[in-house]
């Protein structure tokens, strides 16, 4: 039995056929357009979510190069900057030895020391920097705050940041810190005697001695307070001297006659000590001024002065010893030591950032190589196809019409 196909069916057949053929047509065009061959997750469920995965990757690999690129400007800032720094701190090192020579006078060393006033607010203007988004490059967390405070006027500093060091995802499960506190740079530096001292206050010092025409060596001033009983000592720079009234002293101690005044017993004291530096006993030379004793170490260097009063507190220290030049330049070379390292740590920084962005480029390269097999179209089979499927649509409209053609009222 034949079965009978109506007019309706037949036409609408051929309007089915037509419209797939032209749907395959305009799917094709569009990969091609596009050179992708799924344009929507029905096209290929897996390799869409795969591809969906691959996109997330290169992503997190973007965001890796953007903070790659921050800390690299971030430390290569820093480490110029500390570079002018060291420039800086060297001058004033290199003006403090011409300063104290013994040829300048005081004028001379005023001079000198005005440029170093003027290295030392430099100084403080590069450690106050900041970076290209406006954050203080040494303040720590508190990249909004500036981190150092004081000039040269007023000889005071303070540090208002943090020990905050941030560290910055560059690959995964890689990190770098961006830079270093102030606080660790310029602040905690230990001098000789164990004590914290940031290198402002060792600038503004040196350059403070040199404009007074401070000696070089250790200096301290000595009060007589109080008249000394029989018997009472101090010692300076590892002598004992004694005061003695009645005539007799201990073996070994160097006899201190005592005044009428306190002024007479000082001027006593300073003989004594000038006697035992003549007899080349001790290294200290003795200034008298009324009941002050100044006491000048004949030797250039730290440690070269120290004084202890035996006698109840008859005696007062005035000034203590000062800082010879010999421990401000120590304490510079500690400041120039402690930049150094912090560079060392920047240099070892870059070079890992400069090694994570190789390795983030050569992850991006292989995710990229991934997804264009699992999304990319192969153009020439493509092309193929949309040619075929031209042709299949050419004769399916042919064929409609010479199908919709067909009556029977056209043989009569």
């Amino acid at each position: 039995m034949v079965d009978r196909i109506s007019t309706n069916l037949s036409q609408q057949l051929g309007i089915n056929a037509i419209t797939l053929q032209q749907a395959r047509l305009n799917e094709l065009q569009q990969q091609i357009s596009l050179g992708k061959k799924i344009l929507k997750p029905s096209d290929d469920p897996a390799g869409a979510v795969r591809v969906l995965d691959l996109n997330q990757s290169l992503s997190r690999l973007e965001q890796y190069q953007t903070n790659l690129d921050y800390a690299e400007n971030r430390l290569a800032l820093s480490d110029g900057t500390l570079q002018s720094v060291t420039n800086s701190i060297q001058r004033v090192r290199e003006l403090a030895v011409q300063g104290f020579n013994a040829t300048n006078t005081a004028s001379d060393r005023a001079s000198i020391a005005e440029e170093m006033f003027e290295r030392l607010d430099e100084v403080l203007a590069l450690a106050n920097i900041k970076d290209a988004s406006g954050d203080y490059l040494y303040a720590g967390f508190k990249g909004q705050t500036q981190p150092f405070t004081g000039n040269s006027d007023s000889g005071s500093f303070s540090y208002q940041g943090d020990q905050g060091q941030r560290l910055i995802q560059v690959g995964e499960g890689r990190t770098v810190a961006d830079g270093n506190s102030g606080a660790e740079i310029f602040y905690d530096i230990t001098d000789k005697d164990g004590n914290q001292e940031d290198i402002f206050t060792t600038l503004y010092s040196l350059a403070t001695d040199l404009s007074t025409n401070k000696p070089a060596q250790e200096e301290a001033v000595i009060s007589t307070a109080l008249q000394p009983a029989d018997g009472e000592t101090v010692t300076i720079n590892g002598i004992t001297y004694e005061f003695e009234s009645a005539g007799g002293v201990t073996l070994g101690n160097t006899a201190v006659p005592i005044g009428g005044t306190t002024d007479i017993t000082t001027a006593n004291l300073g003989n004594a000590i000038n006697t035992e530096q003549g007899l080349g006993n001790t290294d200290v030379t003795a200034t008298v001024v009324g009941s002050n004793l100044t006491l000048l170490a004949d030797a250039e260097g730290p440690g070269t002065l120290n004084f202890t009063d035996a006698t109840g507190g008859d005696f007062s220290i005035t000034s203590g010893p000062s800082v010879p030049l010999y421990d401000h330049l120590d304490q510079i070379d500690t400041a120039l030591g402690r930049i150094l390292d912090v560079r060392s740590q920047i240099g070892a920084r870059l070079n890992v950032v400069d090694s994570q962005d190789e390795i983030n480029q050569d992850f991006t390269l292989a995710i990229q190589e991934t997804k264009s097999q699992v999304e990319d179209l192969d153009l020439a089979a493509a092309i193929s196809e949309f040619n075929l499927q031209i042709v299949a649509l050419q004769a399916a409209q042919q064929a409609f019409v010479r199908v919709q053609g067909l009556s029977l009222f056209n043989e009569l």
